[in-house]
């Protein structure tokens, strides 16, 4: 796979959804950090989502992809509800990819 770097603005915060959608972009496009919860628990997965989110945020990670599977969509609609609560998001969206339609989601995080 080739990796595709993102240039960002120093502060995230001031980005418009463009930068946003670039960075996710540049994620599907290439490599990026992921989470797998197929076979979890809401509240299992939603723990261990808050974990890594945490962990990566310390780490320095732009942006993240989570994968939660189609099944019945409770992970995917308990995913989209954590990421829109979570202060450490900036933003979120289902994959465009058509392979990872309704099964994949991209966050960015927030950068300080």
């Amino acid at each position: 796979m080739t990796r595709v770097k993102v240039k960002y603005r120093k502060n995230m915060q001031d980005s418009g959804p463009s930068d946003h959608e670039a960075a996710v972009f540049a994620a599907e496009l290439g490599e990026s950090v992921s989470l797998d919860l197929h076979g979890m628990t809401v509240d299992d997965a939603v723990r261990e989502l808050d974990a890594f989110l945490n962990h990566e945020i310390m780490t320095g990670t732009d942006v993240v992809k989570i994968i939660h599977g189609r099944g019945e969509e409770r992970l995917r609609r308990a995913v989209e509800k954590y990421l829109k609560a979570n202060p450490l998001v900036e933003y979120s969206r289902g994959s465009q990819a058509p392979a990872q339609a309704g099964a994949v989601t991209y966050a960015v995080l927030i950068r300080k």
